[in-house]
């Protein structure tokens, strides 16, 4: 497991549109704290700093967020981007109790190469971000399917994904999660394809 990283934030006491428009021209973001013990923070990071740390840990790894000499372990729950430009305008930073169950979106991808795919054939992929019900200590980074030994017309379905002690999938429906398609079919016909394999 990688090193947890180590992130500080600031306390702020001003907020609201004009007190945000601020905080962004000194090149600072407005951060909401809000822990699963109830406990709710009102906070400022650096911008570029925070987008580096964006960058390398995403939404599934835990960091240290310390303020003012106390740290939590947080996820990076939230990040509103703005409209216009490519940088972040709010984000909300939960702290995870060890035990507690909660909820995270976690990204889908693929390894290995299918045999199906050299054939022709080409791989689909459903969904690109599945909900997983887990603690912080059995966050999955991503989900990882292997395509090794898919042919065309093989689908990999949510129900055969497998995360292991403490973390589960939450879906409604054993839907279509991979599939490696004809490389001659529609991304409709693929759909409906799809749609038909769910049970």
């Amino acid at each position: 497991m990688s090193e947890k990283v180590t992130f500080k934030a600031e306390v702020r006491t001003e907020t609201g549109k004009s007190a945000n428009r601020k905080l962004r021209n000194k090149g600072m973001v407005p951060v909401v704290f809000y822990s699963q013990e109830g406990e709710n923070l009102i906070l400022a990071v650096n911008e570029i700093e925070f987008v580096k740390l964006y960058r390398k840990i995403g939404t599934t790894r835990l960091f240290s967020l310390e303020v003012e000499g106390k740290t939590y372990d947080t996820l990076i729950w939230k990040v509103q981007m703005d409209p216009v430009r490519p940088r972040p305008n709010h984000v909300d930073f939960l702290g995870v109790a060890a035990d507690r169950p909660l909820k995270v979106d976690v990204p889908v991808t693929t390894e290995g190469i299918a045999p199906g795919v050299k054939l022709g054939g080409r791989m689909a992929i459903y969904r690109e971000i599945l909900t997983v019900a887990c603690t912080a200590a059995t966050i999955p980074a991503k989900i990882v399917i292997n395509i090794d030994g898919m042919n065309v017309g093989d689908t990999v379905f949510v129900n055969d994904v497998d995360l292991g002690e403490g973390a589960s999938v939450i879906a409604d429906s054993n839907f279509a999660l991979v599939r490696c398609a004809s490389g001659r079919g529609s991304s409709a016909e693929e759909d409906e394809a799809a749609e038909a394999a769910e049970e």
